[in-house]
């Protein structure tokens, strides 16, 4: 697996899950092209709206993958 690339406020949104949780949550990452769950490697991540967005390939058949991990506070919804 290739240097994970974090924007920093991505960094500090990762650091915040459990470590014994990320590796479920890396393979676990929905594939269109395998339609199946899948590991997400050669991955890199972006903060958006207060959640963590990881962005990467499926370790199966190399398409792009995408894995959305909430963790912004959901309290105060936009309607």
């Amino acid at each position: 697996m290739s240097a994970k690339v974090f924007n920093r406020q991505a960094e500090l949104l990762w650091e915040s899950v459990p470590p014994a949780v990320r590796p479920t949550l890396l393979c676990n990452v929905w594939c269109g092209q395998c339609r199946t769950e899948v590991e997400i490697v050669d991955y890199s991540g972006k903060e958006k709206a207060g959640d963590l967005i990881l962005q990467g390939r499926c370790a199966v058949c190399d398409g792009r993958v995408a894995r959305l991990i909430e963790t912004a506070d959901r309290r105060n919804p936009m309607i």
